[in-house]
């Protein structure tokens, strides 16, 4: 279940709440031992923001077909029950939610392979999450192509990447005339793209059959 309220008190980790609606009875049934607290700058969504969830839902419907229309209620439906909130209009939620739900549409066109007009780098509200994503589904950072894993941390000399452990260093996936230009221009590429690496999780390193651990060297 979802509730709203007002914070009343906070000291450090602790947080007092005023809520809308009584919950202990759900608590009760629930047994619910732990909460997700989801904090809004009570901001209303910008124009930008409404500008890239039309632009991304436009490039679905020319993918699937369906009416621009019908995909922004249908999608809007799905966020809502995915992310258990109340139903909202894109003419004033909160910046926060509709930051979140441009990441949603996002994942959604790696989810099917959907076909951008322009890059969803200049789409995205959240750069870290949109990175993660792009190294997720080999994606490339920049374009959107498919791509390699390219590693911002230098493995070093003398180390072989299939021995090494992986996780913890940082990662970026980029096409192959990206990867080239990431080689070419060093610190530089990545401040005029305004991106970065991301360090490598074990299920980052599961999904690109890099090694979570280190390895024996070969006899």
């Amino acid at each position: 279940m979802v509730t709203t309220g007002k914070i009343i008190q906070t000291d450090g980790k602790r947080l007092v709440l005023d809520l809308d609606s009584d919950v202990s009875r759900d608590l009760l049934q629930k047994q619910v031992q732990s909460v997700e607290v989801r904090l809004l700058d009570g901001r209303e969504i910008t124009a930008v923001q409404r500008r890239k969830v039309f632009a991304i839902i436009r490039d679905i419907s020319l993918w699937c077909g369906h009416d621009p229309e019908y995909l922004r209620q249908y999608l809007t439906w799905d966020f809502v029950g995915r992310m258990e909130i109340e139903p909202f209009s894109l003419s004033d939620v909160d910046m926060t939610t509709a930051r979140l739900f441009i990441d949603y549409l996002i994942g959604f066109c790696f989810d099917h392979s959907v076909p951008t007009k322009d890059s969803l780098l200049f789409q995205t509200d959240d750069v870290g999450k949109y990175l993660y994503l792009c190294l997720e589904h080999r994606r490339c950072a920049i374009c959107n192509r498919p791509a390699d894993v390219h590693h911002v941390d230098a493995v070093g000399i003398g180390r072989d990447r299939e021995t090494i452990c992986h996780v913890g260093m940082e990662a970026i996936a980029l096409c192959r005339e990206h990867h080239q230009e990431a080689h070419t221009r060093g610190r530089e590429f990545f401040n005029y793209y305004h991106i970065y690496g991301i360090p490598l999780d074990k299920y980052l390193c599961s999904r690109l059959n890099l090694n979570t651990e280190k390895k024996g060297l070969k006899a």
